[in-house]
């Protein structure tokens, strides 16, 4: 019986992990596109907890986020065949008959480091263009911000 609970444990964990794993594929593919610009419907919005800040953003601004990103190293092609191979090794370490932990935990910190690597470019990014606002610039910003926070981004009313 505890053998059972143990291997439902283990079970329910891979699970998380997976999803974790999945999630931090979709941040880097959405970052991914961001960065490079979009199709041809305009470029695509990053919308993680950020979002909101670059919407509010004024073009010229957004740019300069954009650019920093770019220039910042994060986000890069590898990075995201990075991120499929990690996948691989997760999803290797679950389908084993031995599991293999230490696989499975550095595979799990290399993909939280690049997410990591990621949201700390994006901060700084961001944090930069606030930082060069005065205080009438900064004051619309937050008046644009507020409104974001009101109102679902234009992709999911759309979608209603």
């Amino acid at each position: 019986m505890a053998d059972k609970q143990q291997k439902t444990g283990r079970l329910l964990r891979g699970i998380l992990v997976v999803s974790l794993a999945l999630n931090l594929l979709v941040v880097g593919v959405v970052a991914g596109a961001f960065i490079k610009g979009g199709g041809p419907s305009g470029p695509h919005r990053i919308d993680l907890t950020v979002g909101p800040l670059t919407r509010a953003m004024d073009g010229e601004r957004r740019d300069a986020v954009r650019d920093a990103l770019r220039d910042s190293g994060a986000f890069q092609r590898r990075d995201r065949a990075e991120i499929r191979e990690d996948m691989q090794v997760l999803l290797a370490t679950l389908r084993a008959d031995v599991f293999d932990e230490a696989a499975f935990r550095d595979a799990l910190a290399r993909q939280r480091a690049r997410l990591r690597s990621g949201q700390d470019a994006v901060l700084d990014a961001i944090t930069s263009q606030i930082e060069d606002m005065d205080v009438e610039e900064r004051a619309e910003f937050a008046d644009r911000l507020e409104a974001q926070a009101r109102r679902a981004p234009e992709s999911r009313r759309q979608s209603n």
